[in-house]
Formats: C-alpha cells, structure tokens, sequence
C-alpha cells in the first residue's frame, strides 16, 4: 500500500495506547463544526488528536472503512474501540474516552476470555 507509513502513524496516534482520529473533508461544514468539539474532548482527557483529510488520504480512510465524514474513532493499542459517525454523539464519545482510559490506566490483570465463562458457571 503506499500510504502504508502515514496508515501504521494513523493507527498507533503517536504511539499512544489512547488516541483519536478525526476523518473529515474540507467542504464538509458538519466536519468543520465538530472538529473543535471533538479536539477539545481529546485535549480535556490528554488524548493525542490526528485528523485524516479523506480527500488527501484515501488509503487511510479505506483502511478504516470510512465511507462518510465526520467520522470518529476511538483508537485504544492500535485498534478501533468506538466509532461515531455523521452525527457524533459528544457525551457517548466521552464516556468512551473515559471507561478506555480508565482501562489502560488499570493495573489488573484482564480478564481472559474463557474466565467470562467460568464465572457464569459459578
């Protein structure tokens, strides 16, 4: 892929465990509203903030399979945990924000996937 550099930067945000991916499009008045709601969120939780033209960067945003804009995503270890979409949801966004950084932050261990099951046995 040639933008494969600029998708692996995208993904990892700075290579913070926590980041935030704005994809928007310069003629999109939607997009130019939201993006200082959305910044300023990321800025409020000290989350590293990278917008994505689409336009400019259409590897990115097929990689990400974002077929409209805005479009937000909650990227937490390199993977997409939470997205909004066209008509962003700032207090969904929020919460999100913050039950993943209160994850990351956590020092217990995680619970494995078959422990679920082992739990709804007892």
């Amino acid at each position: 892929m040639e933008n494969e550099t600029n998708i692996d930067a995208a993904i990892l945000v700075e290579g913070a465990p926590l980041g935030i991916l704005y994809f928007s499009q310069p003629n999109c008045s939607i997009c130019s509203a939201d993006k200082p709601r959305v910044l300023q969120l990321a800025q409020m939780h000290g989350i590293p903030f990278h917008a994505v033209n689409s336009l400019e960067e259409p590897a990115i945003a097929a990689h990400f399979a974002v077929m409209t804009v805005p479009v937000v995503l909650l990227i937490a270890k390199g993977k997409e945990v939470h997205r909004e979409a066209r008509i962003i949801d700032f207090g969904r966004l929020d919460k999100q924000m913050q039950r993943y950084q209160a994850a990351l932050d956590s020092n217990e261990e995680p619970l494995s996937y078959a422990s679920l099951f082992d739990q709804l046995a007892e």
